[in-house]
């Protein structure tokens, strides 16, 4: 079962997915391969309490305990432990992140804060997918897709030795995806073209020392929807435009086992992103180095590690985003101490530790966490946690000034005037950044049990979060600015009081002075009675409950619950034929939609040795349906998704 595997995510070190004092769910390599997933989203839908919202053919809104949004700034996304995390908005484009699925051994999904070994922003949870040694990948793989949404997606990949101490692979990857059929207020222009490439070299000189040095780049062209005010009528406006998105990183890590009780790690990385459309150019590239060590000494296992971050910005401004400037480059930099005592062998663990760093936004932040785990019973594990973390701002919330939808003068104003071009006139609006903005502090508390039984595992996870210095949004309506235009009116000049109108403006601006409250419980029960059968049946509940103050309010999510029934079936009925199912149920009412049911369904068979044929159907029983609708937090605009069907060929030799 999943709950038996090796996992890195939680302690920054290798234990036991049973014994892990959070609540962690693991997606195996042979989850992935088998459902037919084609990108690292999709794959993510088959995680129980994971907030997963397709927006559109290509882009995302996904997060953990909480509200997902298409610029989620709370979870943490990872490549082998890099950093895709982006600054300035403060959020992972999902459209873009081509990860090879054929080539991931896992993603270890942390529900939950993680921000004692990962650092800031990683409030509501963790996604580290982790990609196969190269020793694992020999030979040539290739694989073609197409269907009712899907032009064509394929891959090739060949893997070797390099003499007798590493290996390598090298791949590539091309997919021409096709736009929706359906839009919400326009024609859908989703459409999406990728091209890859990538390779990764694994080096094993000794039994002391390994390495490897992994890189790729991937360039997008997108279409999507947005609105957005780039005019002067000052209202949101609806169009179409095309994303161009390069990105591109570079990682190389040194492990070293020091002796049987101690062992240090070195890791250097590089990632660039670049994007540009009619109305947005952004550029960004970061350097991170992290180093940790491990020990052990009787019955206390330490790790300790130092951290460096590096981020290189360029935003130009456009018509309706301005920065305050001053900000071109930003540094991370911090440490990390955790301790595990054995109080009592093989029974009950105590785990204390703080990570403490420093940012330019906010300066020093620290984030420490106490937990216990106790093992009853050898197939039972009771843990319990209190832990504090912190998001820093992005620079969007810091520094910058976003042109909003207009507000009509007869919404804002006291007075009405009676003239319609007066009334209903749209005044210029601001979404301010303000650098007086805090870090938003959460504390969480959390428990959780997990039993494994020879067949059967229960894994239940229950918590409650208090976050104080939320960012939320203060309407300035500055009433002072329109008395010159009252007083031009009562002397009858009205073409010069609707002149005076072009100058007026109102703010809305960023301030931390909320508190919010989620809380919620997550349950998984998985059955294996065969080797030719597995199934999960899972069920989540989450709440988001704000504390606002007087004249403002949420900047992303509102007052919620959300529910999710999550149920998965793995069958081998012959040896070359495998049915893999996941079935969601979606309850929520944080999206602005309706509830809906969707099953994907695939069916592989193993034709021959070396070749693979597979059916997909995704979104099955939904129909056509909008998984989000929280427009007002982003300007892209969704359109509808529907059920879909595609065909895939796969070799190996």
């Amino acid at each position: 079962m999943a709950m038996d595997v090796q996992v890195t995510s939680a302690m920054k070190r290798t234990q036991s997915a049973f014994e892990t004092a959070s609540s962690i769910y693991v997606l195996t390599k042979e989850q992935i391969t088998r459902s037919g997933a084609t990108s690292v989203p999709e794959a993510l839908k088959m995680v129980p309490g994971l907030a997963v919202r397709q927006l559109d053919n290509n882009q995302w809104a996904i997060s953990s305990r909480g509200v997902a949004s298409r610029f989620s700034a709370k979870l943490l996304v990872m490549i082998d432990g890099q950093s895709l995390y982006t600054p300035k908005f403060a959020a992972v484009y999902w459209e873009t992140l081509n990860v090879p699925l054929y080539d991931i051994e896992r993603i270890e999904i942390i529900r939950g804060q993680g921000g004692l070994l990962w650092g800031s922003n990683a409030n509501n949870g963790v996604i580290n997918i982790i990609t196969k040694n190269s020793i694992d990948t020999r030979g040539l793989y290739a694989d073609v897709s197409s269907g009712s949404q899907l032009n064509i997606d394929t891959n090739l990949r060949y893997g070797g030795d390099i003499g007798n101490n590493g290996s390598f692979r090298v791949y590539g990857h091309v997919k021409d995806g096709q736009k929706s059929s359906k839009g919400i207020e326009m024609e859908p222009a989703d459409f999406s073209e990728q091209q890859s490439a990538g390779t990764r070299f694994d080096f094993t000189p000794n039994d002391q020392w390994s390495g490897l040095i992994q890189g790729d780049i991937t360039q997008s062209t997108l279409g999507q929807n947005y609105r957005g005010v780039v005019d002067d009528s000052n209202r949101n406006i609806s169009f179409t435009d095309s994303l161009d998105r390069t990105d591109s990183r570079i990682m190389a890590r040194l492990d070293n086992r020091i002796s049987p009780s101690a062992n240090q790690m070195l890791q250097t990385s590089w990632l660039k992103q670049s994007g540009s459309q009619t109305y947005l150019q952004e550029d960004f590239q970061s350097f991170d180095i992290d180093y940790q060590m491990n020990f052990l000494y009787q019955d206390l296992q330490f790790d300790w590690g130092l951290n460096y971050r590096y981020n290189s910005i360029s935003f130009a401004d456009s018509t309706f985003v301005q920065s305050d400037g001053g900000f071109e480059s930003l540094h991370q930099y911090g440490g990390l101490a955790q301790a595990q005592y054995k109080i009592v062998a093989d029974k009950l663990d105590l785990i204390v530790g703080v990570k403490v760093d420093h940012n330019d936004l906010t300066g020093w932040e620290n984030q420490p966490l106490a937990r216990l785990v106790w093992k009853p019973l050898n197939n039972q594990v009771l843990w319990a946690s209190v832990s504090k973390s912190v998001r820093v701002p992005s620079l969007l919330e810091f520094n910058d000034n976003f042109l909003i939808d207009g507000q009509r003068v007869e919404e804002v104003s006291p007075i009405t005037t009676g003239i319609p071009e007066i009334d209903r006139y749209y005044i210029r609006t601001y979404l301010n950044g303000n650098d007086s903005v805090k870090s938003e502090k959460s504390v969480s508390y959390e428990m959780g049990y997990r039993l494994s039984d020879t067949t059967w595992a229960l894994d239940l996870s229950v918590y409650h979060t208090d976050t104080d210095d939320v960012a939320v949004i203060q309407v300035n309506p500055n009433i002072e600015q329109f008395l010159p235009i009252f007083a031009m009116l009562q002397a009858g000049q009205i073409d010069s009081a609707i002149q005076a109108l072009t100058t007026t403006s109102i703010n809305f601006d960023l301030v931390s002075n909320a508190e919010l409250t989620t809380e919620g419980a997550d349950i998984v029960l998985s059955w294996q009675p065969l080797d030719s059968f597995n199934a999960e049946l899972g069920y989540s509940y989450n709440t988001f409950d704000y504390d606002l103050e007087d004249n403002t309010f949420p900047a992303i999510g509102f007052d919620s619950t959300s529910r999710q029934i999550f149920a998965k079936a793995d069958i081998h009925f012959f040896e070359q034929h495998n049915i893999f199912a996941a079935l969601r149920v979606e309850n929520s009412n944080a999206y602005q939609t309706d509830s809906y049911t969707a099953l994907d369904l695939t069916w592989n068979w193993a034709f021959q040795p070396n070749w693979t044929a597979a059916i997909m159907g995704k979104n099955l029983f939904a129909g056509s349906h909008i998984e989000y609708g929280n427009h007002g937090e982003t300007y892209t605009r969704s359109n509808y998704i529907d059920e879909s069907v595609t065909f895939k060929i796969t070799a190996k030799f």
